[in-house]
């Protein structure tokens, strides 16, 4: 049975939702990126993060000085959660480039960006509505209005632009010569900048070069919406997310990763939904996987906040409990955290959820087709006498675990945001006395500093803060052989200002030293192969760990390496009957440590080498048994050594497992697959070997 959320005891709660200055706040902004030449935020590694089990508070300063005060705070504060978004989950997008070059003719937007002297082309296909316009436009994520009717647009004149995102980065398959990583590369690769930062970016080339050709081109370049639905919706979110010139995003049904919350779809039973540990590494940057299981608490943000980017600007969510898959409990939660900011800034009416079942997935249920029109209406159109006040679902869950903020009370002020320079000592300087002098550059306005001094990066713990009038403060008692972070706060007329950036002192400089021998204890069995659980002892001002698994004990020819800033790390895929050689090296600011002792494991399971010999040519055999429930084999054969790469989709192109993603010998093979955690129906499996790519279909019968 469905159910309409009450919203009346938020807005009574919420006294600013009357302010007139709320109101006032803009539907949309003539630049990608408000908050771009605001400092970053302190962005510490997962070792010195705070566990945080509700979702974080997101109106709360990210230097922990407490809540914004102000609307125009806002601004300033999406800027933060944009670097840790980007900084935790998708990687950097970069800013608009200096070279882009736009032509329109015959219906097709043609966008040329150059950076490093190579070149990225995208064309869009555009369909106009008759007359002279302007209209407004939705770009849709490789279709002209994603999943939704087409109707819904057209019917009210808007102009419709595909997006074909595999000029950009090639879906399910990214690989470091696609155009965007090409670009871009080495800085950005496929480990640290996952998809979803590069598909954004080309939405906002896009509307570059919307804006280079508005001469030719009518469209209204302050009414521009973005769609798509389930990987698509994730796109559209992130894209709405990071343009400010996008004035409605709808993501639909975009499940885990987009308008759910990664800690609450961790309570769901593992592998039943798409949490963090389960998305996809393609989506993501690499960092993002060490937040998996447990430590999820530890991110510093969650996708409440993702959703909250798009502030002041208009949102609406779907979502679909036909399909567990999507998460939609946890998607109920996040858009309730969401409505609750919204709330907050006093803008109610500007985000929307509809979370009902009864239709396939992507598939527009009859009862949402009003509520996507009215925030087409609001927002594209200017009819502000439709009701976007929506919340539609059945979901009914126990929200004070998880929003456990209070929104601040806003006012019509301007904060102020001053900020010092450090001008000594140096940032990293070493062998530091007992007693150190800091000095910093004197602000416009200020009446006093706070010097702040720890040996924790978050300040959480043992910090000291001490205060002057002047711009030099010393500091007596210190500890040799310790860091120490320090950082400098102005308070002024207007209130508080944002820390300076944070700096390093290593008192003794130690180099970091030789970690003891790793051990290596198997943990569990997962599609056929065996994993590993590495540990190793502690390394004192060590901030990360490098651990290296290889075939050989000269490490040339690697099997994984992996890096962490825990002592233990946890990997599956290892072939059996093979011996592994595995060391792990310690590093911090200063450099590296010498590689421990290398230690040797022998593999044990099921080989899944399946005869002897060295085939002539590559294949891939049908599954067996098949129909299957829920385990099947599956054959192939390699000629030569090649990467590997097996992969398992269902029927709408998502991934669902890669029991296999990594260089293996010529031979013949056979695996093992269990596919428990999903649904009956058809699935496809693939091989990608050298140039070699063949797929087939199996069928899970429950």
């Amino acid at each position: 049975m469905r159910r309409l959320v009450v919203l009346a005891t938020l807005l009574l709660s919420t006294q600013i939702f009357v302010h007139s200055i709320a109101q006032q706040l803009p539907l949309v902004y003539g630049v990608e990126n408000t908050g771009a030449n605001f400092p970053k935020p302190t962005l510490p590694t997962i070792g010195h993060l705070p566990s945080i089990q509700a979702l974080p508070d997101p109106f709360e300063w990210a230097d922990g000085r407490g809540q914004i005060s102000n609307f125009s705070d806002w601004r300033y504060r999406r800027a933060e959660i944009s670097a840790q978004i980007q900084n935790y989950e998708i990687g950097q997008k970069p800013p608009r480039p200096d070279t882009i070059v736009a032509s329109y003719s015959g219906g097709v937007l043609t966008v040329n960006v150059t950076v490093n002297g190579k070149t990225l082309t995208l064309t869009c296909g555009i369909t106009l509505p008759s007359g002279s316009g302007p209209f407004p436009a939705v770009i849709g994520m490789n279709s002209p209005t994603g999943s939704i009717p087409s109707s819904i647009f057209s019917s009210r004149n808007i102009a419709q632009i595909t997006y074909h995102h595999d000029q950009v980065t090639t879906y399910n398959n990214p690989q470091n010569t696609d155009p965007y990583y090409r670009l871009y590369g080495p800085t950005l690769t496929i480990d640290n900048t996952g998809q979803y930062s590069a598909w954004a970016w080309g939405v906002s080339r896009i509307i570059d070069g919307l804006e280079l050709v508005q001469n030719i081109l009518p469209i209204d370049l302050m009414h521009i919406a973005v769609t798509g639905c389930s990987y698509a919706g994730k796109m559209a979110l992130f894209s709405g997310a990071f343009d400010e010139r996008v004035a409605l995003t709808i993501a639909q049904e975009s499940g885990g990763g987009g308008a759910t919350s990664w800690r609450y779809s961790a309570t769901a039973p593992t592998g039943s939904v798409e949490g963090l540990a389960q998305t996809s590494h393609q989506w993501f940057s690499e960092g993002m996987f060490q937040f998996g299981g447990a430590n999820v608490s530890k991110l510093p943000i969650d996708h409440h906040e993702l959703c909250a980017l798009c502030a002041p600007r208009a949102l609406f969510v779907t979502g679909n409990p036909d399909y567990t898959w999507l998460s939609n409990p946890s998607c109920y939660v996040n858009s309730m955290a969401a409505q609750r900011i919204y709330n907050g800034l006093g803008i109610s009416d500007r985000f929307g959820f509809s979370i009902v079942g009864g239709h396939s997935h992507c598939a527009l249920p009859d009862s949402q087709l009003p509520e996507i029109g009215a925030f087409v209406d609001k927002f594209l159109l200017g009819n502000n006498t439709v009701n976007t006040n929506v919340a539609d679902t059945y979901y009914n869950v126990d929200l004070s675990p998880w929003i456990t903020w209070t929104n601040p009370t806003l006012s019509n002020g301007t904060s102020y945001f001053g900020r010092t320079s450090l001008i000594s000592p140096p940032n990293l300087q070493q062998s530091m006395d007992t007693t150190i002098t800091f000095e910093w550059n004197k602000a416009s306005d200020a009446e006093e500093y706070f010097v702040q001094l720890s040996n924790d990066l978050t300040f959480a713990n043992n910090a000291r803060i001490d205060s002057t009038t002047d711009t030099v403060k010393t500091i007596t008692g210190l500890l040799k052989s310790k860091r120490y972070y320090w950082r400098v706060q102005i308070k002024g007329t207007a209130g508080l200002g944002p820390w300076s950036d944070v700096w390093q002192i290593i008192t003794a400089g130690p180099v970091p030293c030789k970690p003891e021998s790793i051990a290596a204890t198997q943990d569990s069995a997962q599609f056929g192969y065996v994993g590993f659980r590495f540990s190793w002892k502690r390394v004192e001002y060590a901030d990360q760990y490098l651990l290296q698994i290889a075939n050989d004990s000269t490490f040339v020819h690697l099997n994984a390496s992996t890096s962490t800033s825990d002592t233990v790390k946890q990997l599956f895929g290892f072939l059996s009957g093979q011996q592994y050689y595995l060391r792990v090296q310690a590093s911090n600011v200063i450099g590296s440590g010498p590689w421990s002792d290398v230690s040797v494991f022998p593999q044990a399971g099921t080989d899944v080498k399946a005869e002897e010999g060295t085939p002539t040519e590559y294949s891939l055999s049908q599954n067996y048994p098949n129909p299957f429930n829920p385990t099947t084999r599956i054959k192939f054969a390699l000629p030569q050594r090649a990467l590997t790469r097996i992969t398992i989709y269902d029927l709408l192109g998502r991934e669902v497992q890669t029991p296999i993603n990594k260089e293996l010998g010529a031979g013949f093979y056979e695996f093992s697959i269990n596919v428990s955690s999903i649904p009956s129906g058809v699935y496809f499996y693939r091989i990608q070997a050298g140039d070699f790519l063949q797929t087939k279909k199996m069928i899970l019968l429950k």
